[in-house]
């Protein structure tokens, strides 16, 4: 399979709720004994939105309680709503929000999290991708969108160590203390590749652990599902992977 593709797909306005208030239809276990075409997009099956921490709003007098940080995580899907197959390469994803403005910011660990069974797949055809939304600045007047990846501070990890209680996800340059920089307004993408050697009928999670301060941790999940089919299907050309981040009004520059 070549390197998926990362395409950016704008929809026209995404609820300040978040994609956990999406109607969304349960994929289906079954597969098509068709082969996928190519150009294929991935569709998102995205789980609820998840508060992490509050904080003070900087400055503020008397003072604001704000939700600190929000995010969500989901998984891949084969068009148009069938799920992956043992053997076959998916990716998962985490979508961070920080609406709080705490005056210093947030340094975001991350973790992954995985079921039994499933284990990542990061490869030269089929990488992880990091990307993050700023807001608008003097020196740009719409959000920005940037590839942390080709970042000389931050990068994107293709291999994840043991953390606390799953896998780092932690930027290879050293990012912001060895975590993910993120202020008022920032938003966060990560993609990673899984493969699963066993049938997950929807009893076991996917799950991050977000930690964007001492003592204050949330766990974005979604329950798998994988079927029992094992794929041995001509390579695909060109997957489309598409970021959430882009789905976001005004539109990042660079979507």
């Amino acid at each position: 399979m070549r390197s998926p593709r990362v395409v950016f797909v704008v929809a026209a306005a995404l609820a300040a709720c978040g994609p956990g208030a999406r109607a969304q239809a349960v994929p289906r276990l079954e597969r098509r004994d068709a082969p996928l075409q190519a150009d294929a997009i991935l569709p998102w099956y995205n789980g609820v939105l998840t508060n992490i921490g509050t904080d003070i709003a900087c400055l503020s007098d008397p003072p604001i309680v704000e939700i600190r940080v929000q995010g969500y995580t989901g998984f891949s899907l084969v068009p148009p709503n069938y799920t992956p197959a043992v053997g076959e390469v998916f990716y998962t994803h985490l979508v961070l929000s920080h609406p709080g403005n705490p005056c210093a910011g947030s340094a975001i660990g991350i973790e992954l999290l995985l079921p039994q069974g499933v284990t990542t797949a990061t490869s030269a055809g089929d990488p992880a991708f990091c990307f993050a939304r700023t807001p608008p600045n003097q020196q740009h007047p719409l959000p920005l969108l940037i590839d942390l990846g080709s970042d000389p501070g931050y990068g994107c990890p293709q291999t994840y160590s043991q953390g606390l209680e799953g896998l780092r996800v932690s930027p290879p340059a050293g990012g912001a203390g060895g975590g993910w920089g993120m202020a008022a307004g920032f938003l966060l993408e990560l993609l990673i590749p899984l493969r699963a050697d066993t049938a997950q009928a929807g009893s076991t999670q996917i799950a991050f652990r977000v930690n964007p301060d001492i003592g204050v941790v949330g766990y974005p999940s979604i329950p798998l599902l994988v079927n029992d089919d094992v794929i041995f299907r001509t390579p695909m050309e060109d997957n489309q992977l598409t970021l959430d981040v882009c789905l976001f009004t005004p539109v990042a520059s660079g979507c």
